[in-house]
């Protein structure tokens, strides 16, 4: 039956004047939220670029937001809104004091590897963004280990680290006489052990090495010598790191070639209990003292590493397997992720590390906050 539309127009009149249709006019009606409604998810961000391998960039994403922040590194180091960033195949969380960020794979595709832990090369190639969708909305609130300590962060650590023990009864500490490290600079190679330490204060009043020394021309380390420093009379004065050459086995000064410092403890009675090499050179420990010598044209297979040296928690499951088919692509295992920040824990599922021109070092990936009900496609 077709309506009156007089009647419609005076109804609707009527309703404007007497508000009894809506209420006041100046009131805004709040949703009616479901609880029990599984909520959306599922999108795909990206691909975000970063960059080629010769000139990498950081993506820094907000997962509250799911926005990137635009960033300089030296920015992000103390940037708090950051939780999580890519670059290249790389994965990296925060680590600020307000920010901390921790991970866990809940090894959802762990079918992708075979019982000897040998990737599985078709599951690979065969998932799809599409295909592993419903493992990545099944995870939800009941998922989340109670165990916190399954949940890691990125450690940034300092490469020489060891070189003493300290004894949490006694409070006294000692060398660690068995645990050589090597300091690799411009093809010149230096290898020592703390072998006695005597404390002054909360530092290190006197430290004596053993070093030993592999120069360019050198076919393996020379014999050790001993090296005793006195920490307590060098820090007493204006200086603020004790240097050390191991060349000329001698305490130098800042200007001087050196291989080591040890900063001045805070109340100058000695030095502080670390250790740090230049910025131009690397080192690596060899607590099990096996190499007696170093190939310098080698270098790269030896695990050398910078003063300071960040191991990343997504390296202890990487969401990623390389040369499946043959061919130098980098293929998802599609695991979900939970990625928990101090006021949430969020989902994420690594998808592509292609463009749709299969440019590399392009992330695209899921990413939600997890919830008690599993999620629906967006």
């Amino acid at each position: 039956m077709k309506l009156n539309p007089t009647f419609k127009l005076t109804s609707l009149a009527l309703c404007v004047l007497l508000t009894a249709c809506g209420g006041s006019s100046d009131k805004k009606t709040e949703p009616v939220v479901d609880e029990n409604k599984a909520p959306t998810q599922g999108v795909i961000f990206g691909p975000h670029s970063t960059g080629s391998m010769s000139e990498s960039v950081f993506v820094y994403f907000d997962l509250d937001t799911n926005a990137v922040v635009e960033l300089t590194t030296d920015q992000a180091a103390t940037d708090t809104q950051w939780d999580i960033a890519f670059k290249r195949s790389g994965v990296y969380l925060n680590q600020h004091s307000d920010n901390a960020v921790t991970a866990y794979a809940t090894g959802t595709n762990s079918d992708f590897f075979d019982a000897d832990g040998k990737a599985v090369a078709a599951s690979f190639i065969d998932a799809t963004a599409e295909s592993e969708l419903d493992d990545y909305l099944a995870i939800k609130s009941s998922d989340i280990p109670s165990d916190e300590t399954k949940f890691v962060g990125d450690v940034t650590s300092s490469i020489i680290d060891g070189f003493y023990n300290y004894n949490t009864t006694t409070h006294v500490v000692t060398a660690a006489e068995t645990n050589y490290f090597i300091v690799s600079s411009d093809d010149a190679f230096a290898k020592f052990r703390a072998t006695q330490i005597t404390t002054a204060g909360r530092g290190i009043g006197q430290i004596t090495f053993n070093t030993a020394v592999q120069s360019a021309d050198d076919a393996q380390f020379n014999a050790e010598q001993e090296l005793v420093i006195d920490a307590a009379l060098i820090c007493s004065g204006d200086v603020t790191h004790v240097y050390v050459d191991f060349a000329t086995n001698q305490q130098v000064t800042k200007d001087d070639a050196w291989d080591i410092n040890l900063p001045c403890a805070s109340d100058k009675t000695g030095a502080s209990f670390t250790i740090n090499i230049a910025d131009d050179s690397k080192a690596m420990s060899d607590f099990d003292n096996k190499y007696a010598k170093l190939d310098p044209a080698s270098l790269r297979y030896y695990p050398l590493q910078a003063n300071s040296y960040s191991v990343k928690a997504f390296d202890a499951t990487p969401w990623y397997q390389y040369a499946l088919n043959g061919g130098h692509l980098l293929w998802s295992q599609f695991d979900v992720y939970l990625i928990k920040t101090p006021t949430k824990t969020h989902k994420l599922q690594i998808t592509s590390y292609y463009d749709a021109t299969g440019t590399s070092g392009n992330l695209s990936f899921r990413a939600d906050e997890v919830t008690e009900l599993a999620g629906t496609a967006k």
